[in-house]
């Protein structure tokens, strides 16, 4: 019995390649890439010294208060989000590499397009703009940064 079921599937292997050696076969193989997105954060302020003359100003710069390092595969590009984390800001800006958005104090996004890199590192600093109210002092940073697809 054994010896027959060897002798079929040696005619039959033999028959398969007969036919492919006759015909030609083609594999179409597709694959869909899941977008992913990781992020680090290389440098984030954790505190805010307000003095008299930033209330006179109106507002605080602070140069290059946060630093991450992302890395995405989405062409679609992805967004950074800033969560509000204190409540003496009117008005935030975000600045990075000359441009500058404008976002509430709720906090709010900023779409960043794909850039082709394999990891980029953003550098953001900020133009904090005081409600009526703050006094002098030290303040825990009134924001959290992350990135996400969108």
């Amino acid at each position: 019995m054994i010896k027959k079921l060897i002798v079929i599937l040696v005619v039959i292997l033999g028959l398969i390649e007969y036919s492919l050696a006759e015909n030609k076969v083609a594999v179409i193989i597709s694959a869909h890439v899941l977008p992913k997105l990781t992020q680090r954060i290389l440098h984030q302020e954790i505190r805010l010294y307000v003095s008299e003359r930033d209330i006179e100003r109106g507002y605080i710069e602070v140069f290059s208060g946060t630093i991450v390092q992302i890395s995405t595969n989405d062409k679609g590009g992805y967004g950074l989000f800033f969560e509000r984390c204190g409540e003496f800001l009117k008005e935030v800006w975000v600045i990075e590499k000359g441009r500058t958005t404008v976002i509430s104090s709720d906090g709010g996004f900023v779409y960043q397009p794909y850039s082709g890199e394999k990891v980029e590192v953003k550098e953001i600093s900020y133009r904090l703009i005081f409600k009526e109210n703050i006094q002098p002092g030290l303040y825990p940073f009134p924001l959290k940064v992350r990135a996400a697809l969108i």
